[in-house]
């Protein structure tokens, strides 16, 4: 494991394809803690209460979503899951991200400084695909920046789908009526809102979210492209707990692409999605800090 640390904050980050194995996320610069002015935690994991299966998801960890690679190929060949590895296709179905597959690791290369470590995943081609990634992770006072930039290094486009599941809670208080979320990049409808038969819902008054009562129960919001509207400045999110004024605030340096909100257990996750087509020899660069505070 790594850390970063200054007078404000203390950030730890799995070592990739050590602490970080799973077939879905991201390994490298996959945040697993932060803890501010050494009393407060903000990061947890995904812990499906109700005994469904988990994904390995925990604190500040991205995904790419290209699901069509996986479609391409036949059963027993490969294809590429960006920022995890080659893997092995094992049934006659696309990818699917709660399955496990046989895995030919990504090579990532990792530089500590004092105030940021850089994770550089080197490139592997098959099927004309192939990314280098260098992903960088860095403190100043009380935000944390994770700042992404990809260059295709194949024959083929890449089609970037990517998101950060923030698995948070505010110093393990389980997620209830005092959590708020502001989204302001969406229209909120009033009221009880909910995209999904199975799942419980969200409370909104028009501005920000919210769960009724403390609960383990999952529930889901995505929000649709007709609810998604222009911002000043940079796009983002802030989640607070009322009570208390522990806050913390996502700020994007590109155009969101999309939003869905979730929350199971002790966790809630807001995820702005960045979109983008990569040609060959192209890079592509973005990021997004977090600002924590107490107030």
């Amino acid at each position: 494991m790594y850390t970063l640390k200054n007078e404000r904050l203390t950030v730890t980050i799995a070592e990739p394809n050590k602490e970080c194995t799973t077939c879905r996320f991201d390994r490298a610069g996959f945040v697993t803690g932060v803890k501010l002015d050494e009393k407060y935690d903000f990061l947890a994991q995904e812990d499906m209460k109700d005994g469904s299966a988990s994904s390995g998801g925990m604190g500040f960890c991205s995904e790419q979503r290209f699901d069509p690679m996986s479609a391409e190929v036949k059963v027993g060949e490969k294809f590429p899951k960006l920022g995890v590895g080659i893997l092995t296709k094992t049934e006659d179905k696309p990818y699917f991200f709660m399955n496990t597959y046989p895995c030919e690791d990504y090579t990532v290369a990792v530089k500590e400084y004092d105030d940021c470590i850089l994770f550089t995943t080197a490139p592997k081609e098959i099927n004309g695909y192939a990314m280098s990634q260098i992903k960088q992770v860095a403190i100043k006072e009380n935000t944390l920046t994770i700042t992404t930039s990809i260059r295709n290094m194949g024959t083929k486009d890449l089609i970037i789908d990517e998101y950060c599941h923030n698995f948070m809670t505010l110093n393990h208080k389980k997620v209830n009526k005092d959590y708020r979320l502001e989204i302001p990049c969406v229209e909120i409808p009033e009221g009880e809102i909910r995209t999904n038969e199975a799942a419980t819902y969200f409370h909104s008054d028009g501005k920000s979210l919210s769960k009724a009562e403390e609960s383990f129960v999952f529930a889901l919001y995505a929000f649709t492209e007709e609810q998604m509207k222009p911002v000043k400045g940079s796009y983002g999110w802030t989640l607070t707990d009322t009570t208390n004024g522990l806050t913390v605030t996502e700020a994007d340096d590109f155009k969101v692409a999309g939003v869905t909100v979730w929350s199971v257990g002790d966790a809630i996750s807001p995820e702005m999605f960045y979109a983008a087509t990569v040609k060959p020899g192209e890079e592509v660069k973005w990021s997004r800090t977090y600002t924590f505070d107490k107030k």
